[in-house]
């Protein structure tokens, strides 16, 4: 596992955050109002892979995401 400086760490935990978060808004407009499924899906690969990265970034902090969930 290469581990990066901590600092590096938070800024791309916090870049992956705002990457879904414009992706939710992308998703969302193609589901209701462009019907354009195929773009929605493509989106929603997009969201899953930061998703698996951002998983893998909290781990190095010993977060899980069952630790979110019952917090």
């Amino acid at each position: 596992m290469n581990v990066q400086p901590l600092d590096e760490r938070i800024v791309k935990i916090s870049n992956i955050i705002e990457q879904i978060g414009k992706l939710n808004k992308l998703i969302a407009m193609h589901r209701h109002q462009t019907k354009d499924r195929s773009m929605q899906e493509q989106y929603e690969i997009m969201r899953s892979q930061f998703l698996k990265e951002l998983k893998e970034l909290l781990e190095n902090f010993e977060i899980k995401p069952s630790d979110l969930a019952a917090a």
